[in-house]
């Protein structure tokens, strides 16, 4: 890592100059990064070229992301971002006077294909996907044809750190699953205390993602705590039941139930739990994800000890009073779409975002439009803004900003659920330094 993230109280003190000069003065950049009343300012147009080295023709952009079923919760958040960021880009004149079209399909269980289909279709960027499994079978595929894919999320921690080490066109936006998993084990010993943890249990999906956070999450909580772990539960994705792991950890009565199910998971999840008392059997539930389902919950889902993450984006920390970009996000997104943006809306964003701010970068410094392995290049040790604050693209490709983690309770005001209470990390406090692997790093404590 290169570029550590900035505290949130440093991120509410930004001005406009510190922007322009993070940013390297570029108008698009600073509209990404939420700044809309920079939008027009004459003196800081978009760099455009003269010599017609830029084509003509709108850049043909792809995104895969869970639209139907219970993933949807989160894939359309990462749709709605990605939406949003195209728009304001189109709206400000585009990358170097090119607008994006964005081609939208379902992710599904293909992902591998519509990575495929949509370089057959010429698109000269892609995004997606959500699903960890999925980003991993992309990989070598990415490398070989040579079109730069930003994925959303497929957060899983080996991907680039012990199975792709070396890919060239192939990023992730979203902070990976070890500084949300250890955010948790964190968060669980600053609410109940070391010496309070005897036991713990998890309940996480049956495959990559799950298991990693799990992993991660083990390893962190008994370096923190001497805990014992008494039930470990891997539901498939979309499980149609949970009953069985509530029975259980009413029967061990853990001390803390982590859970890294998402989208209509975490919904199941908690609803039965509630059902059938589990919240009473346990002093804490901590989720990294558990956010993401904020527009899916009824009020009775959230009673309890309940804390979740929102990885690299909460619209109210800072708050919306000293970092006006959140709150002109949220606003937007609640009148164009009618939801409360969640850490996977930026999913979206941020990932179109990294790619359009780095392919801007690279035709003020060439002077011409970019090839795919100019992108790539300028993709490596990339910063740049965002509403959610400062982000940066490390050279192993792994995206890094500050994480999230706070109690969620139901908000009549806002008619869904929110975050109270919230803590910041610093990728530094939850991720290993370069060279390190995460479970390394963890039994070096």
């Amino acid at each position: 890592m290169n570029d550590p993230g900035i505290s949130a109280a440093e991120e509410g003190s930004i001005e406009r100059r510190d922007i322009l000069k993070l940013v390297g003065g570029s108008a698009l950049a600073v509209a990404l990064a939420g700044c809309t009343e920079l939008v027009g300012d004459d003196d800081d147009a978009t760099t455009t070229s003269d010599n017609g080295d830029i084509p003509d023709e709108p850049i043909e952009a792809g995104l895969q992301t869970f639209r139907e079923g219970a993933p949807a919760v989160l894939g359309l958040q990462a749709e709605y971002g990605a939406e949003t960021a195209v728009r304001r880009i189109n709206a400000n004149g585009g990358v170097a006077g090119r607008q994006i079209e964005l081609d939208i399909v379902e992710e599904g269980t293909e992902q591998l294909e519509n990575y495929q289909q949509f370089v057959e279709e010429g698109k000269e960027v892609t995004f997606g996907p959500i699903s960890s499994g999925g980003h991993e079978a992309m990989v070598p595929e990415i490398d070989d044809q040579g079109v730069v894919n930003v994925a959303t999320d497929g957060t899983v921690t080996t991907l680039y750190e012990e199975d792709y080490p070396d890919t060239t066109y192939s990023f992730r936006f979203q902070n990976h699953d070890v500084m949300e998993a250890l955010s948790a084990a964190i968060e669980a010993v600053e609410i109940l205390g070391a010496d309070n943890i005897e036991t713990y249990a998890g309940v996480n999906p049956n495959y990559a993602f799950g298991e990693d956070e799990m992993a991660i999450f083990r390893a962190g909580i008994e370096q923190l705590t001497d805990a014992e772990e008494v039930y470990n539960g891997t539901p498939d994705l979309g499980a149609p039941d949970m009953s069985t792991h509530v029975t259980n950890i009413n029967s061990e009565e853990p001390d803390v139930v982590f859970t890294s199910c998402w989208g209509g998971d975490a919904t199941l999840l908690l609803s039965q739990g509630q059902a059938n008392n589990m919240l009473d059997n346990t002093e804490l539930v901590v989720g990294p994800v558990l956010y993401g389902s904020a527009n899916d919950y009824e009020e009775g889902d959230l009673e309890g000890p309940i804390y979740s993450g929102s990885r690299n984006f909460y619209w109210d920390q800072p708050s919306t009073d000293q970092w006006s970009p959140a709150a002109d996000l949220f606003d937007e997104v609640q009148d164009e779409y009618g939801v409360i943006p969640t850490a996977h809306f930026m999913s979206g964003y941020g990932a179109v975002t990294a790619w359009a701010t780095a392919a801007d970068k690279a035709v003020r410094l060439l002077g011409r439009w970019p090839e795919q392995e100019e992108i790539a290049m300028i993709l490596e040790e990339h910063g740049f803004y965002t509403p959610a604050g400062y982000h940066v693209m490390s050279t192993d490709h792994q995206g890094y900003s500050n994480a999230h983690f706070g109690e969620i309770v139901w908000s009549d005001e806002v008619g869904g659920a929110v975050l109270e209470d919230v803590n910041v990390y610093a990728p530094e406090e939850v991720s290993p330094p370069p060279g390190m692997t995460s479970l390394d790093w963890i039994g070096s404590w």
